[in-house]
């Protein structure tokens, strides 16, 4: 389970959370927020086994009902994350427990319950991990129906029950506006806690109505020890300071083998500043992008935002701060004839844009690319 002692950091987080569980406080919805993997599923958890502990809301890990949460089928614990919809034309079963399985229309196909329970059981071994699908995920209208209506009715087994709403920035259009009215006005037995990564693109109103807890960096201490636990050489710096405080992303760094994805995109970039052929990295970027996996691509605008921080960076001599810091001979090479600082601060300006139109757009990704690598082609100092 989830206790104190496997909350990485967060002091101050946990004290509020603590304060609030000790008072009661249930009138205003929770938003945890900060980067993917930095802690806020093992939070949001951690707050539930708290709130509807059986021994003076201790989270004691040995009543039934923390027993209940450890498997995920705490009756009152209704949990939601964003999932993808494999072979949307079969509609066998539900995924999540407060939905009816006779009337809910929220059914999806044999092979999108396993992605579901396939999460459960990672986060459930390591709340940290982030887990990844092939196929762009989301929380379906129907699925926000399902829960309005079970946090509508009286709790099952006590007077309590905890919402947990993972990544609410990924709800179907149309789901959160569903979904504010119960982020306005919870219920009085219910703890709502939801999550997001990206704060930036939900509802004023939403934002407005909830009590946010940031979660902070963790510290790289605690990251190393963290990766050791895994069976991972923690020395390995790249992975820690691409980490951005993030375990659940050093974590995946690793696994994803960010070193040799890096190095390749890498490869595009010094040769796109050094030898200025605009067509050579289309040509490469097409290659690259062929038959592109949804989580690599994410993958590589982070690493593209890293590399061009670094080269940005070195301009004002901060070698100490590189997060690529193992090729960070190449990386100066390239610095000395990269644009002006002014002209990266615009090539950041089109990354972002570049990636948004790729996550919340759905334009391909050979598209993404190309375009953003115009773009920077257009800044007239890189001629």
């Amino acid at each position: 389970m989830v206790t104190v002692k496997k909350i990485l950091g967060q002091t101050k987080p946990l004290k509020t959370i603590d304060r609030i569980i000790r008072l009661g406080k249930r009138g205003q919805a929770i938003l945890l927020t900060g980067c993917p993997g930095i802690g806020k599923f093992a939070m949001a958890v951690h707050m539930a086994y708290r709130f509807l502990c059986q021994d003076d809301n201790k989270g004691c890990g040995k009543c039934s009902s923390c027993r209940s949460i450890s498997n995920f089928n705490h009756p009152d614990f209704l949990l939601v994350f964003p999932f993808p919809n494999i072979s949307p034309e079969s509609k066998r079963n539900t995924v999540f427990h407060f939905s009816d399985s006779v009337s809910s229309g929220a059914r999806y196909s044999n092979e999108t319950l396993d992605e579901v329970n396939r999460f459960l059981a990672e986060k459930s071994a390591d709340p940290y991990r982030i887990v990844s699908f092939s196929k762009k995920g989301n929380i379906p209208v129907e699925v926000v129906k399902d829960l309005i209506r079970a946090i509508s009715k009286r709790p099952m087994l006590g007077e309590r029950r905890a919402v947990v709403v993972c990544d609410i920035d990924q709800m179907a259009f149309g789901a959160a506006d569903l979904f504010l009215k119960t982020v306005e006005e919870p219920p009085e037995d219910s703890l709502v806690i939801i999550t997001s990564s990206k704060t930036h693109v939900l509802l004023p109103t939403l934002l407005s109505r909830t009590l946010k807890i940031p979660l902070n960096p963790v510290s790289d201490d605690l990251i190393k020890s963290y990766l050791e636990k895994q069976g991972i050489d923690g020395s390995h710096d790249f992975y820690i300071r691409f980490s951005s405080g993030s375990p659940g992303l050093a974590l995946k760094a690793y696994e994803d083998d960010l070193v040799e994805r890096r190095d390749k995109l890498w490869k595009i970039v010094a040769e796109f500043i050094e030898k200025q052929s605009l067509t050579n990295t289309i040509e490469a970027l097409q290659r690259r992008y062929q038959k592109p996996d949804y989580d690599a691509v994410r993958n590589d605008f982070n690493i593209l935002e890293k590399i061009l921080r670094d080269i940005y960076i070195l301009k004002f001599g901060l070698e100490k701060k590189l997060i690529n810091i193992d090729i960070k001979d190449r990386i100066k090479t390239v610095a000395r004839v990269a644009p002006s600082t002014g002209a990266l601060r615009r090539w950041f300006k089109i990354l972002a844009k570049a990636s948004r139109v790729h996550g919340v757009n759905n334009v391909s990704a050979d598209i993404a690319f190309i375009g953003m690598f115009i773009e920077f082609w257009r800044m007239k100092d890189l001629h």
